[in-house]
């Protein structure tokens, strides 16, 4: 039976990391993470899948503890260990594209932060969005790599 953290994302593919697997990390969220990942599944994902995509959307990384998001190299303050953040990429079934999920969110949504990760002009590779339960800043940043460094350009 599958626990569900909003009608269409599952809390087994909200949590499962690769890595924590491969270290043998628990990456179970505490009660107050739980409660930010629904309020961004509810107010960010569901409404995506909803009038974007209109079926499946990849979350590709949501919550991550500590010692898994420090193992894939994550920022130290990175919203994702407090279940405020998750990456989507609409590529993974096609029923939309990246750059049309990051207008819709830009246009239509309350959000803290959200990333146009990577990419090209045209689309990004996908999009990172935070959201907390209030004082959200509606910061749109664009990530590059220069000199083998990841920097973020405001948008």
């Amino acid at each position: 039976m599958s626990v569900f953290i909003s009608d269409h994302l599952d809390y087994l593919e909200s949590t499962k990391s690769a890595t924590a697997k491969r270290l043998g990390i628990d990456n179970r969220p505490s009660e107050s993470d739980l409660q930010n990942m629904r309020r961004i599944a509810e107010s960010i994902f569901e409404p995506l899948r909803a009038n974007v995509a209109k079926g499946p959307l990849a979350v590709t990384s949501f919550f991550r503890c500590k010692r898994v998001n420090a193992a894939v190299g994550g920022a130290y303050s990175s919203q994702h260990t407090c279940g405020q953040a998750m990456d989507i990429d609409a590529d993974v079934h096609g029923g939309c594209t990246n750059r049309q999920l990051f207008d819709y969110i830009r246009a239509h949504l309350i959000f803290d932060q959200m990333i146009w990760e990577f990419g090209n002009e045209s689309s990004p590779d996908w999009v990172h969005v935070s959201l907390k339960e209030s004082g959200n800043r509606g910061e749109v940043l664009r990530s590059v790599r220069v000199n083998g460094k990841i920097i973020y350009r405001p948008l």
